[in-house]
């Protein structure tokens, strides 16, 4: 096994930093959560998904909250109390500024400040042990996964949020074109 090198773990909101931050508390890797890195930071990484998903899942899981924070848009705070309301109608409802007004969601792009290394969460095991560190990946079980209780996104739903996020898409396309965790 070669030495373990210092790592620094950047949380994107709704791209599964919870789960990874339990495997990095075990091996006393720093998580700097919801703060971006530094230029300070050693060996800056994170874990990036599927834009598309990656708002479903953050509407699905604010939606199961019992009351909408305070940067909900005010206009569809009644969805809260109607769960009829499909995921579907809440994105037609909304503006273009709406779907990024929510904190500390924020776009991939806007989270990748000082960033070293981008990879998906099937890379982790990978990248983590290329830096010496390995671990059992049944002793974890994936965290905070967003029921889907409104429903999924629909074709038409998923091609406007195409244009609104769609300089998100190339850069997680760039990501995953890489196959291999590279400073991009």
């Amino acid at each position: 096994m070669s030495a373990k090198e210092k790592l620094t773990f950047i949380h994107i909101p709704k791209c599964a930093g919870t789960y990874v931050g339990k495997i990095l508390d075990s091996l006393n890797i720093l998580n700097k959560l919801h703060n971006l890195a530094s230029t300070n930071d050693t060996n800056t990484f994170t874990v990036i998904r599927d834009p598309i998903k990656r708002f479903e899942s953050l509407l699905n899981f604010r939606l199961s909250e019992n009351s909408p924070r305070d940067d909900w848009p005010r206009h569809l705070r009644y969805v809260y109390k109607d769960n009829s309301v499909t995921l579907d109608t809440i994105v037609k409802k909304m503006s273009d500024e709406d779907t990024m007004s929510f904190n500390p969601y924020k776009s991939l792009i806007w989270w990748s400040e000082n960033i070293d290394f981008f990879i998906t969460i099937e890379q982790l095991p990978d990248f983590l042990s290329s830096f010496g560190y390995t671990y059992d990946i049944n002793n974890f079980a994936l965290e905070q996964v967003s029921a889907k209780n409104r429903g999924t996104f629909s074709e038409s739903t998923k091609d406007r949020l195409k244009v609104i996020f769609a300089d998100d898409i190339k850069f997680y396309n760039k990501v995953i074109d890489l196959k291999k965790w590279k400073n991009i």
